[in-house]
Formats: C-alpha cells, structure tokens, sequence
C-alpha cells in the first residue's frame, strides 16, 4: 500500500469514527486494503478492475522518460472498461457522492458517474508531470473540467497547476495522519538498532519513502558515502520498497552500497508498517524528493514523530516547510548541503529541541482530526452547491 491508499484509509476510518457520513470504499481488486478494510470494520465493494500500465519509457535510472504509444492505447481502453465495472457496481447501491482516488481512476469512475449522473469530487494526490511538452497537463485539464463538480488538492502546487476556471472549483486540502500512534519511544528504537545491527549510540540518519528514483535516495547516499568516512559512527536507514515500480532502482542502490563497503551501516529493510518503532531508531530524517511530492505522509509522520527533519527544496515540499519553522531546507542534487546538514545534527540537544517543535507542528497542522473536519467541511459545501 502506498501513501493514496493510506490517506484513504484514515479519511473513511475517521468519518465513520466522527460519524460525519455513511462510508463505502469500492476497490479495484483483492489485497492488503481489503484486509484493512476488514480488520477495522469499513464497508466496501470490488468491482475487478483491469490494471493500468506506466504510459512511459524510463531511461537511464529515470533519468529520462519517453512516452509509450501502445501503452497510452491500452489504458484507455482499460479506462473505457473499468469505468463499466464501475457502473455497474454502482448502480446496485447508488451513493449521493463519489470522491475519486488515482489519476487514472478520476477518468475510469468519472466516466460512470457522469452516466449515472452523479456528483463527483475528484481528490488530486499527485502532480501531473509537465513532460512531453506539457502534453499530459492539457490532457488532464481537459477532463478536470468535464468531469468532477469539485477537486480537492493535497497541495497548493497541484491547485496551480490547474487552469484558472478549473481553480475556481478546487479547495487544497493538506493530508492528515494518526499523530498519537507516533510518539517515538527509546525502547522501541533500540530494537529496530538490534534488528540491523546498528550500536545504541550510533548516529542514525533515516529515510523514509518508496525505492523510486523521483525520491531521491540516490543523492541522499551519496552524501552519506562520503559523510561516513568522517564520522565512523554514523548509519542510514532507507525505509520502502519500490512498490509500484520494478527493483532497477533498488539494485542500482544496492551496487553503490556494495562498491563503497557500507553494508554494514547502509540498511534497506524495505516495506514496513512498524513506523513508530522505525522513527524510533532514527536521530535525523532527511527527505530528499526531486520532483512533485505534495504533503507525502512518510514527511508528515516524520514531523508528528518528533524527528528533527530535513527537506529538499522543491516547490510542492515549500507548503510543509513553512508550516514547520523548524524544518531544514537543502538542495537535493547538492551533496555538500545534505553533508551540512547531517553534520549540524550531530548535537542531541539540537536534535532533542528541534524535534519537539516538529512534533507540535506534525499534531497541530496534520492530525487526523483536523484533516478530516477540513475534508468534510470541503465535502459539504461542494455536495451542497451540486443540489
């Protein structure tokens, strides 16, 4: 599961909680979020959807990215197909709104609702690439303008994005999380060291995000490559797995942890849900995303952790960074600045007050109880102008 199907999943966790409305999450097919779903009693529906398949090339790590004709052919049909799966499922409880998750479900489930007319709210999580000559944002424009009575924005970039008529219909919503299952404890932390090896008193710079080259852990290795030789004592953390992607990235990884002997303070335990014990172990987080991330709840955990947090400075991350004072700002491509940056934290009074800040803002900005609250009152006010 990733971040969409997280934030999902605290969304419908918390109305059904706060009682603000009758939930029902439509899947496309069986696997982990049906487990959840079923574990915490949230009602749902599959409607076996055909998957989609990246509608590019990648090149040279993701260095460069060419578009894939037969597989943009492909997705459109399978949009065209899924968006029946997905009427006639909904036509056997019909709801009185349907909120949208994914880029390319906004099309598949908007396309039903607009047969069956009903109000749709599209949820944008992601920001469309402006590749191929921009190609991609006309396209999605287009249909942002078709189709969903309103949009609601994980980030303020994403709303701009948009075009101005299409602006008008959007409200920017930041994401929530479970703030009070993140408490960091010393306990836990020094079981996460014992499981990879690491000393108690060792020096732990972690990263949490999936194994992708747009995250950026390439740069973030290579600064500790040469931070390591200076500071014996220090370990990095790689938390994720590629997920939706293949391993090239991930082995690419492995082979430059491999060239510099750094096995044994290098760890990449892949996917894990564990994540307060695994903020726990950590002294420093440093998120070093090149390109389009907005409010990515790995980030948000971090902060609600009580971690002293770095962060790259790419615009979709400058709405998180200026909400949290505290928060280091770092050129993710420089590896001198992130060297910087991992040196200035080597000071536990630093980390200890920098950290308590971050926690203050994490709970006061990103708890799941104000993003519910902001989500619904967005939810109200756009059912209401579709009456």
């Amino acid at each position: 599961m990733g971040g969409v199907q997280y934030s999902t999943y605290f969304l419908a966790e918390q109305l059904l909680k706060e009682k603000s409305a009758e939930v029902r999450i439509y899947l496309p097919n069986e696997g982990p979020f049906l487990l959840l779903c079923q574990k915490h009693s949230i009602p749902f529906t599959i409607y076996n959807s055909i998957p989609y398949t990246s509608t590019s090339i990648s090149l040279f790590n993701d260095e460069y990215r060419i578009p894939n004709p037969f597989a943009l052919i492909y997705n459109m049909f399978a949009i065209l197909l899924n968006s029946v799966s997905i009427k006639k499922k909904l036509k056997q409880q019909p709801p009185n709104l349907i909120i949208t998750k994914g880029l390319l479900n906004h099309l598949s489930s908007g396309l039903a609702c607009r047969c069956l007319n009903l109000p749709i709210i599209w949820h944008l999580q992601d920001l469309i690439t402006n590749r191929y000559f921009g190609l991609m944002e006309l396209i999605f424009n287009y249909f942002a303008k078709k189709i969903p009575n309103h949009i609601i924005c994980d980030g303020q970039v994403i709303k701009e994005s948009l075009k101005k008529e299409i602006q008008n219909k959007s409200t920017v919503v930041l994401n929530g999380i479970k703030t009070d299952t993140l408490i960091r404890d010393r306990e836990d932390g020094l079981k996460v060291r014992n499981e990879f090896n690491i000393p108690n008193d060792a020096y732990v710079i972690g990263s949490l995000a999936r194994i992708t080259p747009w995250k950026g852990q390439k740069y973030l290795l290579n600064a500790f490559i040469q931070y390591a030789r200076k500071n014996q004592n220090s370990y990095l953390l790689l938390v994720g797995s590629p997920l939706f992607d293949n391993d090239k990235y991930q082995r690419h990884l492995i082979n430059m942890i491999t060239e510099n002997e750094l096995e044994s303070r290098v760890s990449m335990p892949g996917y894990r849900t564990d994540l307060k014990n695994i903020f726990s172990a950590m002294d420093l987080f440093i998120y070093p995303s090149v390109e389009k991330d907005t409010s990515p709840l790995a980030l948000l955990s971090a902060l609600s952790a009580g971690l002293p947090v770095g962060v790259s400075n790419i615009p979709s991350l400058s709405e998180i960074a200026n909400l949290c004072p505290t928060v280091d700002i770092f050129n993710p491509k420089s590896r001198e600045e992130i060297i910087l940056l991992m040196k200035k934290y080597e000071d536990p009074k630093l980390r200890r007050k920098r950290g308590e800040i971050n926690r203050e803002s994490g709970v006061n900005y990103f708890d799941i109880s104000n993003h519910g609250l902001n989500m619904i009152q967005t939810i109200e006010k756009a059912y209401r102008n579709t009456i």
